[in-house]
């Protein structure tokens, strides 16, 4: 009977419903029901991280290909984002950027993105680049380049109002040739973090620590592991331990050789008795054999940038190029105060000395700047008495004692034409040696020294730095910029600066010559105008001292920082 109901079929025809109508029919009912599902989980809102996923999931699907758009707009401001230089046609160089995030202070809403766009140096052009099937949105997740692909690992996402976070552990590439995404195997490898910092030796990612946070607690590592690019697997080269850096997140590495030096980054301590958080800024400096994987704490050489968080740095040749960060001071009460940098450093990789970068201005510059100081110095000469403002807010009366000035600092500004026996040399090893942190503002008010070298009083290497005219363009004080080097010039990207407990995301790109030195080119102004970086009215601290307002050299002081990833 079977086979006469076949037979009969066969002489009918196919039967109207049935076969492959039948089977395309219920493809198209079960993914009406998917879609139904999917509808149903993305009603959790903006701050519902489950639902953002499902919304970006459901948006990707109906991409199809790969949209390239030449002359594009430049990105949004964020930050976070990788800033990778990457090979291009002709032995071109150019810097790919992928994600971040970025802060609106008016709505109070954190936005975190996905998109892929390259930036052409030579011809100070963006292009977007849409490519579906990637990763999710995230921000402080790392980057590298290898051969005609970008790795990309780790990362978070935050939600709408910064309550909810997503760690990240899985590893994509880029093909540089197609834009296409590949996910790659994670199996085995390091456990979901940002902030965690990544570097390129022959066909190895070397990666090390970064931070978790489940919502009750973060957790900050000290591991290392080895990615090799051949066999796609992780090698875990197990923590630190007691004779290596201690957990971090936000620290950079370098390569040089067979050697990753690590400098700097932060951790947050959690008191347990009254869960109150505590941030502990490191400014160590750390070698890793990479044949061996041996760590080396090496000496402070030369001269070191002080302790800072949040920096950007980048290697040109035989050195490391550090620039920006900030550095959290206690204040009066439980106050907090921070410092933004705009100083240049650079770490010779093999020497191991650190020294200010130090540009060679124009003559003409140079001439000008000369005479504005010496001006400078006469208006001021400290009279054998001064009124000064110590850390405690009291006014005292400084006794005529010459200051202490750091030995190899001495020698550094004598090198930069600064006569010892000048005003100016004595004010300022006076302010260095008596004062820190928020307090050398109130010093650099009290002896009136003027803009061009008020720098001199943040940081005194920097008068070595810098000796250019106020007028010349030079970068503003900021946390996290991003920096890549393309040939011989320097390029960074944005940051962020708090203005009276407000964030401001930067979005200004330089340029720096690291051949020539001749001084900051400004590429593209800020989108947002001055007056976003103006204070409040009648914002002051205990004090009464007003601060945040944009400093006149290299520390912009503000009320509390953002030294995350």
């Amino acid at each position: 009977m079977g086979s006469g109901r076949d037979k009969r079929k066969k002489a009918k025809g196919k039967v109207p419903g049935h076969g492959e109508e039948k089977t395309a029919r219920k493809t198209e009912l079960n993914q009406t029901k998917a879609e139904r599902r999917t509808a149903k989980k993305i009603e959790g809102g903006e701050d519902d991280l489950d639902a953002l996923l499902k919304q970006f999931e459901l948006k990707d699907k109906k991409a199809k290909e790969i949209v390239v758009l030449s002359n594009a707009d430049p990105p949004s401001a964020r930050l976070f984002a990788s800033f990778t230089p990457v090979p291009g046609a002709k032995d071109r160089t150019n810097i790919l950027m992928f994600g971040g995030e970025y802060y609106d202070g008016k709505k109070d809403k954190m936005h975190v993105y996905n998109d892929l766009f390259m930036y052409h140096p030579d011809k100070n052009t963006w292009t977007q680049i849409m490519s579906p099937h990637g990763p999710a949105p995230r921000s402080a997740h790392q980057a590298v380049v290898h051969k005609r692909y970008l790795y990309i690992f780790g990362g978070e996402l935050t939600s709408a109002n910064q309550e909810k976070f997503k760690h990240y552990r899985d590893l994509w590439r880029l093909n540089l040739d197609t834009y296409a995404w590949e996910q790659l195997p994670a199996r085995g490898g390091p456990n979901a973090r940002s902030g965690h910092r990544m570097a390129m030796h022959k066909d190895c990612i070397i990666l090390f620590g970064g931070f978790h946070d489940n919502g009750n607690q973060t957790q900050y590592y000290n591991d290392l592991w080895v990615y090799n690019m051949e066999e796609l697997s992780w090698r875990s080269v197990g923590r630190a331990g007691s004779n290596g850096p201690s957990p971090r997140g936000g620290c950079q590495l370098a390569v040089h050789a067979d050697r990753l030096f690590l400098y700097g980054g932060h951790t947050v301590i959690v008191d347990k008795a009254d869960k109150s958080e505590l941030e502990r800024v490191h400014d160590d400096l750390w070698a890793l054999d990479l044949k061996t994987f041996e760590w080396e704490r090496l000496k402070k050489s030369g001269m070191a940038p002080g302790k800072r968080a949040s920096f950007g740095m980048v290697t040109h040749r035989d050195r490391a190029l550090l620039f920006g960060g900030v550095t959290d001071r206690a204040g009066a009460g439980d106050k907090m105060y921070s410092e933004l940098h705009n100083e240049l450093y650079q770490l010779d990789l093999t020497s191991e000395r650190w020294r200010p970068v130090a540009m060679k201005l124009a003559k003409a510059a140079k001439a000008n700047t000369d005479t504005t100081a010496g001006s400078s110095a006469r208006e001021a000469a400290p009279s054998s008495q001064t009124e000064v403002v110590g850390s405690s807010g009291q006014q005292t009366k400084a006794e005529p004692q010459p200051g202490v000035m750091r030995p190899d600092l001495a020698q550094y500004l004598a090198k930069g034409g600064l006569d010892k026996e000048s005003a100016i040399y004595k004010a300022a090893a006076r302010i260095q040696s008596r004062y820190r942190g928020y307090a050398v503002r109130k010093a650099y008010k009290t002896y009136k020294l003027g803009g061009d070298i008020s720098e001199l009083l943040y940081s005194p290497a920097t008068y070595g730095i810098d000796l250019s005219h106020k007028d010349v363009p030079r970068p503003r004080a900021r946390a996290n910029p991003m920096m890549a080097v393309v040939g011989n010039t320097l390029w960074m990207l944005g940051g962020v600066v708090e203005v009276a407990h407000t964030d401001v995301t930067l979005d200004d790109l330089w340029s720096l010559d690291l051949s020539k030195l001749n001084g900051w080119r400004c590429v593209k102004e800020n989108t947002e105008g001055e007056e976003a970086f103006v204070e409040e009215e009648g914002w002051e601290t205990d004090e009464g001292d007003k601060e945040g307002e944009p400093g006149e050299g290299n520390g912009d002081s503000v009320d509390e920082s953002d030294s995350e990833g």
